[in-house]
């Protein structure tokens, strides 16, 4: 599949790619991106920092013929530190799974080596779920190995739909309840550029998949609330699209941080709703 890849994205992947195969010759006979990439939405900058920032990650699977052995994970391991330590950012998150673990599914995937927010991991399960792997079946680009149509990928669009009421119920309204709390760490988080992006954009892309069935981005889902919410959401959607492009969509619209913070949660609140209503 012939898609444009950032260069940022570019040369991280390169980079880790050709150090674990030094280290480990023919140990990853597959590699996949995933994520903001795979739907055309990467941005490598973005205002904010560290957790707080809304720059997009790079997200990949690796996959391998069979369970890495101890050495093996070293071998990655060192490869993910190369990798990050040259370039650590855009954070350079992801899984390494066997083929047989993609066809599996979530559920009958064990803890396997894996990258959050640059951390790596030996054994975790970061990423195991519904989303990444009918993200990689339907849009998964390949850098090394077949092209996902032609492997055998788990893809269960109903447990899909199960996991994002689940995480409406139990991530997101909790989030929503912790978040409203009026303290001084709840009031600095409130107010950063972060805030609207994950909170307005992320919940939006749920209510999206349950309307339509299908996934999307974050912007995808900008646009989506844009044209199908009440317009009395408009204001928020468009600072949240402008916050997440830079400018290049939406529309600036708060001069105050806590106006945008209070309307962050009203538009979280009623979205969590709505999206669980459609179930």
């Amino acid at each position: 599949m012939s898609r444009e890849i950032p260069e940022e994205v570019r040369r991280s992947t390169a980079l880790f790619l050709s150090t674990v195969d030094r280290a480990a010759p023919g140990l990853v006979t597959g590699f996949y991106l995933v994520g903001s990439v795979c739907f055309g939405d990467f941005h490598a900058h973005g205002p904010g920092r560290g957790r707080l920032g809304t720059a997009s990650d790079i997200d990949f699977v690796a996959v391998t013929d069979r369970r890495a052995g101890p050495g093996e994970v070293s071998a990655l391991a060192r490869a993910h530190a190369a990798t990050i330590a040259r370039f650590p950012r855009p954070h350079f998150d992801g899984a390494v799974l066997t083929w047989a673990d993609l066809a599996a599914g979530p559920d009958g995937c064990p803890d396997v080596p894996c990258a959050q927010e640059n951390r790596f991991s030996e054994a975790g399960r970061y990423g195991i779920n519904p989303v990444l792997f009918c993200e990689l079946a339907s849009r998964g680009i390949a850098l090394r190995g077949p092209e996902p149509s032609d492997v055998d990928i788990w893809a269960d669009r109903d447990a899909l739909r199960a996991f994002t009421v689940d995480n409406l119920s139990r991530y997101w309204r909790p989030w929503w309840e912790k978040n409203r709390k009026t303290s001084a760490l709840s009031l600095a988080i409130g107010a950063s550029p972060w805030f609207p992006v994950w909170a307005v954009l992320g919940v939006s892309r749920l209510h999206h998949l349950l309307a339509t069935g299908e996934m999307t981005s974050k912007c995808g889902a900008g646009r989506y609330a844009a044209r199908e919410f009440d317009p009395r959401w408009q204001r928020i959607v468009a600072e949240s699209l402008s916050l997440r492009t830079e400018g290049a969509e939406g529309r600036r619209g708060y001069r105050n941080p806590l106006a945008r913070r209070r309307d962050t949660l009203a538009f979280l609140d009623a979205t969590i709703d709505d999206a669980l209503a459609l179930a």
